[in-house]
């Protein structure tokens, strides 16, 4: 079979990793050849599998991580793999590669975070047949197509932040490159203002020297002060709103709204298709913590996509069970530590 044949590469470089990845329908950032660099350092050991597929080489990335458990691993696999979500030969010889991974790793379980939406996997999927397990990366977003007029897309926006964009162009909100400092003072200032835990200082500066020319800072300004900051990855033709931050201060003058726009208009200047507003809840539940930020990125119109989420499959009898066990506690470590 086909899926028998894998290869683990080890590269000096991502451009063939990338290029490879690209052939694919379904690539993404999530399984770049970068992100890998910057999950491994943040803990995860990466391993790059090229599946051999009767569409050609199926290039996976899997990320291997300790359980808490001495000589155990477990096996995550961010937004793959890549191939499209009718294509289920090729998903049954990656799931084959990445067991095998697991045989070799000690691991105890495997999860797999899909790049397609729920409503694109069929029924009958394999995927469907293992154990739903919650999602590490955000289970919906909303994608603004680049490719109209200008005048076009603004139009989409709901009439509020229509206005708002509008506001904030009026009062003189000036959007200009900004620095990392920029951008990890704005976080630091949500994290503080909403009782949340935002990426640290040391992940946001990996992902930029990581990424290097793919990641752009953007800052909001009013009257000589940032107001808003976000961070965007750009891969393919796409511009990915991965972080961003706000002081708390202007926000009569709607810096965040104006900062999108121009986002989105430099990225369509530059020749990209789509703007990722990235994550948003799955529900429209008005009890959801994410409410308020769902209500914002909606506004700029776009595609809502649902994600199908994140499935595991036990590799070692009772796998599934033991690493639930050490993630409640090494959660109630963190939360008595904090």
């Amino acid at each position: 079979m086909a899926g028998q044949m894998v290869a683990e590469l080890e590269l000096s470089t991502g451009r063939p990793w990338d290029e490879q990845l690209q052939r694919w329908p379904s690539a993404n950032l999530l399984q770049s050849y970068g992100w890998g660099e910057v999950q491994a350092q943040a803990g995860w050991e990466t391993h790059r599998l090229t599946v051999a597929t009767a569409a050609g080489p199926l290039p996976v990335t899997a990320l291997v991580g300790a359980t808490g458990i001495p000589g155990t691993t477990r096996i995550y696999v961010p937004r793959g793999p890549v191939c499209g979500p009718g294509d289920a030969p090729a998903f049954a010889a990656a799931a084959a590669a990445l067991v095998a991974l697991g045989r070799r790793c000690r691991a105890l379980t495997l999860e797999v975070e899909v790049p397609w939406s729920a409503a694109e996997v069929a029924a009958d999927h394999e995927f469907w047949s293992w154990q739903p397990v919650p999602a590490r990366q955000p289970l919906a977003t909303v994608v603004v197509d680049l490719a109209p007029p200008a005048e076009q897309i603004l139009g989409s926006f709901h009439a509020k932040t229509r206005y708002n964009v509008k506001l904030a162009e009026r009062r003189g909100v000036v959007v200009r490159p900004g620095s990392l400092t920029d951008l990890i003072s704005c976080v630091r200032a949500t994290e503080t203002r909403q009782g949340i835990h935002l990426p640290s200082e040391r992940h946001l500066r990996t992902v930029s020297e990581v990424l290097g020319p793919a990641i752009r800072v953007l800052v909001a300004e009013v009257a000589g002060e940032v107001a808003a900051a976000v961070m965007l990855a750009r891969w393919e033709e796409d511009v990915i709103y991965l972080y961003g931050g706000a002081t708390g201060g202007h926000r009569q003058d709607m810096p965040n709204h104006l900062l999108h726009w121009r986002a989105m208009m430099q990225a369509r200047e530059e020749g990209c298709t789509h703007y990722d507003l990235w994550g948003i809840p799955e529900t429209d539940s008005p009890d959801h913590p994410w409410r308020g930020l769902a209500q914002f990125k909606l506004g700029f119109g776009g595609r809502r996509i649902v994600y199908a989420g994140c499935r595991r499959r036990d590799l070692r009898p009772a796998g599934g069970r033991l690493v639930g066990v050490m993630d409640r506690v090494r959660r109630r470590a963190r939360r008595l530590s904090g």
